[in-house]
This record gives structure tokens, sequence and C-alpha cells, in this order.
């Protein structure tokens, strides 16, 4: 046992809690490789994890795309232009059908609105940005600059952490009353810097797992929540492996995250992207670190099927 994790441990019992010193674990993701302490409270699993300084959070459209990334969206960007491609030509050879029946009865008034309905789904089509690869890529860098936290530094203390984000117990009036209440002692919620930190262990990847976007990740995100079962079975499941810091984090877009704000909530955004078939431009973002879920109060408040949070204990 390292001299550091002896330290640690005698921070940790100073807390005069309960936690039992499980075991020393290493982890290891994007090639760097650590070691630190698996602790229970409670029945529960927590982590010690290791703060820095300066790290670097957030994302901006002028970050460089990894290759990795890269050819994952030009392989989803291929596959709907070829489904788009089939739809438009479908649409075209419907309304030339319609619009020859309308000239030959003399019809030009209806000839006419056929002509522009069938403009309205063009433009449709392609504001869904796959007939080029420059429209899909702008469009993905114009919503990820509505979604991103922006660029910044933070120095990030030394933290005990829950392994896996629980859901709260009672559905919430409102994500104030949630935030306030699930910080009432001794345990707190992560900030978005510490959630940052502590979903891409300070490494500047746009994904917790790294910059690669494979069929395999790709598959097992969009079957997320899927009502029959996947033919495919996946036999390393990327998401539902835990970080390099030993948390199972971002897995699930429809697992929304609670954080020390009453803005917006990280990990997820209940899933809407995904069920309402959006596509890649808007499901992806959900497993970045940087990503922000908007907070919209409609009146029927937090639902406990939905919303999760992480207790954290920071040791100063």
């Amino acid at each position: 046992m390292t001299a550091l994790l002896e330290r640690v441990r005698s921070r940790i019992e100073e807390l005069n809690m309960d936690f039992q010193f499980i075991k020393v674990i290493k982890t290891k993701m994007n090639g760097i490789e650590q070691e630190t302490w698996l602790l229970e409270y409670e029945g529960t699993q927590f982590v010690f994890v290791h703060g820095q300084k300066n790290v670097v959070l957030g994302w901006d459209t002028e970050c460089p795309l990894s290759e990795g990334l890269l050819q994952g969206l030009q392989e989803e960007f291929a596959s709907g232009k070829e489904y788009y491609q089939e739809k438009l030509e479908d649409l075209r050879e419907y309304y030339q059908d319609e619009t020859q029946k309308a000239n030959a009865a003399g019809d030009s008034a209806k000839a006419e609105a056929l002509s522009l309905a069938l403009a309205e789904e063009e433009k449709d089509i392609k504001e869904n940005g796959y007939l080029s690869w420059e429209d899909f890529l702008a469009k993905w860098n114009a919503y990820l600059s509505e979604c991103v936290s922006p660029l910044r530094t933070a120095d990030i203390g030394d933290m005990i952490v829950e392994v896996d984000s629980r859901y709260i117990e009672c559905d919430m009036p409102s994500l104030e009353d949630a935030v306030r209440s699930l910080k009432e002692g001794p345990f707190t919620l992560a900030t978005e810097d510490e959630w940052e930190y502590l979903c891409n262990g300070g490494t500047r990847t746009f994904f917790r797992w790294g910059d690669i976007l494979n069929n395999d990740i790709r598959d097992e995100i969009f079957q997320i929540g899927a009502a029959v079962s996947y033919e495919k079975e996946i036999q390393s499941s990327v998401l539902n492996q835990n970080n390099m810091l030993g948390l199972f984090i971002a897995y699930d877009s429809y697992k929304y995250e609670i954080i020390d704000n009453t803005l917006y909530t990280k990990g997820g955004d209940g899933g809407c992207s995904l069920c309402g078939g959006d596509g890649p431009i808007y499901v992806l973002p959900c497993y970045s670190a940087f990503y922000r879920n908007l907070y919209h109060d409609y009146g029927h408040g937090l639902s406990q099927n939905y919303y999760s949070y992480r207790r954290i204990i920071r040791l100063t």
C-alpha cells in the first residue's frame, strides 16, 4: 500500500463516519492508469477521487474533433443521407404523379399548391443536415454551441464520491427544491466543474470513454430504451463500464443527474432526443461530460423515475 493511500485513509477516518475500506482498486481508461480506494457506506459504494489544479473543462466548437469521433459522425451522416435521399426521391415521385393529375384535370391551383408543398418538404429534409457533410457538421456545431458548458479552467479538490447516481426517492416540486434538500449534510452535490472532472477524469475527450464512436458504441446508444430486445449482442459494453475514476456516469441519456445548480442538469435529457428520433446530432452530446440539459419548470415537478443524484464529500 502506497504512502499516499495511507494518507488518504487517515483523512477519511478523520470524518468520523462509518466508511468501510473495501480495497485498493486500479482504474484505467484512455491510456491512463491509477489506483484509489473503494469504500462502502451504509451498503453503498464510494471511491476516493484525487483532485487536480488548472483542469481544462467545457467545450467549444473550435475544439478539434478527434479522428475517431469524426469517423463515427461521418458514418452516421452517410447512413442518414441514404435514408433521406430515398425519402426525397419517393416524395418527388409522389408529387410529380399528383401534379400531372392536377394538370390533366386543368386544376392549375392544385398543381401550384403541390409544387409549394414539395418545396417545403425538401426544405425540411435539408434542414435535417443530411444532404451534405458540410450541412451536417454545421448543424452539429450549432447544437453544441447551445448545449455545452464553456471552456474554462478550475481547481478541483479531493473528494469521496458515490460510484453510481441514485434516483430521487420521491417526486420533487422543482429543481430548486431538489438541490436544496439533497445538499443537507453530511453529503452534498457536485458543482458543474466537479461533475465534469468526475466524468472525464480531467482528460480532454468529448466522451468519458474517449474520443471514439465506433459501430458498437453507436448501436448501444441508439438501442437504450428500445421496446424490443436488440438482436446483435454487444460483447463489450462501453456505456456500462466504469470510467477512469471508478465511477458509473453519463451512460444513459434517459437519466438526468442533479448537480449543485438550479438551471440545468447533467448526464442526459430524459430520453427526449432518443425517444423522439432526433438522430445523432441531438442524442450523442448527452454522453459528453460538457453537456447541459436546461431545466424547464412545466409545473409538474421532477419525477423519481428520471432524476438522479450523486453524493459527494469534499476533503479539505
